[in-house]
């Protein structure tokens, strides 16, 4: 993945997204990757982007809300918003085509969106995870810690193409070991 990784976020602000874009925001966090925002709006009307920025505003509240860190941390993230006219598969078709992005994060909302598509979109793809739609295993957000909601997310997701350093580089986050460590104590039922 390099020295500066690239992470695609596609989203429909007509689906529920909030969940996926923190996921995302938290993964390019844990391997300081810059975060690509990716949705398109049916016109070129500004009224029609204001939205989708007031909308990103409120993904990014809740992000804040459940996954707090500290200022320092949250200075590090890099995002970039590609809102565009159009169609969302053909305009993620093309952005993927013209922008070199390492990994794409597909949330639950999204892949029911662009079902029939999504085989199209991932084959664009350099590599994808597409998070899964089963419950944490372990209860609520709130009631898990960010670590352990965020590995269970990339423990149940699948992927594609994922280039070879992905978990090396996730390694680096010194929180896994903490995950790993309750995962291998809990006790069989």
């Amino acid at each position: 993945m390099g020295i500066h990784k690239t992470l695609l976020y596609p989203f429909s602000v007509n689906a529920s997204y909030f969940a996926g874009y923190a996921w995302a925001t938290e993964l390019a966090l844990r391997l300081n990757a810059r975060l690509q925002l990716f949705t398109v709006t049916r016109s070129d009307d500004p009224a029609a982007a204001e939205a989708v920025y007031q909308s990103l505003l409120a993904a990014h509240g809740y992000y804040l809300h459940h996954f707090q860190h500290d200022k320092a941390r949250m200075t590090r993230a890099i995002r970039e918003q590609y809102i565009v006219a159009g169609e969302l598969k053909d305009g993620l078709i093309q952005h993927l085509k013209n922008n070199q992005v390492d990994i794409m994060i597909i949330d639950p909302a999204f892949q029911s969106l662009q079902g029939n598509s999504l085989k199209e979109i991932v084959r664009e793809a350099q590599g994808a995870i597409i998070l899964s739609n089963q419950p944490d295993p372990g209860g609520e957000l709130g009631q898990l810690s960010i670590t352990d909601h965020f590995y269970n997310q990339l423990r149940n997701a699948e992927f594609y193409k994922i280039p070879e350093n992905f978990f090396s580089s996730l390694g680096h986050d010194h929180t896994v070991f903490n995950y790993l460590r309750k995962l291998f104590q809990k006790s069989p039922h």
